[in-house]
């Protein structure tokens, strides 16, 4: 019974991503014209793509330097920039972005005993819900300010406000370490599972969370991570001018996010399909035909997995590691963690 459910678990952790991958291919390619999509792609510069390029890139050190501040420190800037980029490369290649736990166990590895596993993974945590906050809080701008959808504002309204509580609870928790560990451990005999496994799991992962109760690191680091999302902005504006005989400057501030929460999805590796989706849609919004947007996702997509992946397989030989030891150590951990949930 216990083999045939964890089949079904693996079943749906494989099937699910791959199907709904496989849902929003189909509705990017549906009554596509493939000649405009062409003619989309010619309108292209190698100026243009090298600044797009140059403007990722800028931003994926930005990235970085976000992260290195959120896990403190413990780490070097380099340490957090480079297992950043192999959490990127992992997610290209397994799905339900479980390359961020090998990026966790990089991360614990380089500390070199500083920092246990589970603040490294804390750390991620915090860094990928920061991430969702500051786009919701564009979106908002966005829809507030900019454009009128009632449907899409209600939705970013609810996002944004399930965040908030969620930042809320992690500063409570993380305030209220000793007190919460205390609770657990007054209800548990020392050895149960929770006292032996739980309790010391949960008590390194809010020892990672103490991050948002500094706040001169928590508004360092979100004032760094809003730049780096203002130069994902530039990107597509760069190629809206390029490809859109017009276009408005504020478009992109509703296309990143909405196609980055899209992103968020379980899907294939690397999101394939989902981010199409996601853009093309928020482009329909704004009067935008499906080709150039297509084309225009596409190209930024290609950037996003290809530069993270050069930066992922540099910091692999520099480490001396390999990409197949990697993939099963982000299961294996992935499945501990399941353990101790």
């Amino acid at each position: 019974m216990q083999a045939r459910t964890e089949k079904n678990n693996r079943l749906m952790k494989i099937g699910l991503p791959i199907l709904l991958s496989g849902l929003a291919i189909w509705l990017v390619l549906c009554q596509l014209d493939f000649q405009v999509l062409w003619a989309a792609f010619r309108q292209l510069s190698i100026s243009s793509i090298a600044l797009v390029i140059l403007l990722f890139t800028l931003g994926l050190f930005l990235r970085g330097l976000t992260c290195w501040i959120i896990l403190g420190p413990k780490f070097r800037f380099m340490d957090a920039f480079w297992a950043m980029n192999v959490g990127y490369l992992l997610n290209s290649f397994i799905p339900l972005r479980l390359g961020e736990f090998g990026r966790a166990a990089i991360l614990t590895e380089r500390s070199k005993g500083k920092a246990s596993y589970m603040e490294a993974l804390a750390s991620i945590v915090a860094e990928r819900f920061l991430d969702l906050l500051t786009g919701f809080m564009f979106l908002l701008v966005a829809l507030l300010f900019l454009f009128k959808n009632d449907r899409l504002e209600k939705i970013a309204w609810i996002g944004f406000g399930g965040l908030a509580f969620g930042l809320v609870l992690m500063i409570m928790l993380a305030k209220n370490r000793g007190t919460v560990i205390s609770w657990f451990k007054d209800r548990f005999s020392e050895t149960s599972w929770v006292q032996k496994r739980f309790v010391p799991a949960l008590e390194q992962l809010l020892m990672g969370f103490s991050f948002f109760l500094d706040a001169k690191r928590f508004i360092l680091a979100s004032l760094i991570l809003a730049v780096s999302w203002f130069l994902s902005m530039l990107e597509y504006n760069v190629l809206q001018n390029a490809i859109l005989d017009s276009s408005k400057a504020w478009w992109p501030v509703l296309i990143i996010p909405a196609g980055a929460f899209v992103n968020a999805l379980p899907a294939a590796p690397g999101g394939l399909g989902v981010f199409e989706a996601g853009a093309v849609g928020a482009y329909t919004l704004v009067g935008v035909g499906k080709e150039p947007a297509l084309a225009m996702a596409l190209i930024v997509h290609f950037v996003q997995i290809v530069i993270p992946s050069i930066f992922g397989i540099i910091a692999l030989f520099i480490s001396g590691d390999n990409l197949g030891s990697l993939i099963t150590r982000s299961i294996r951990f992935q499945a501990k963690k399941e353990v101790t949930e």
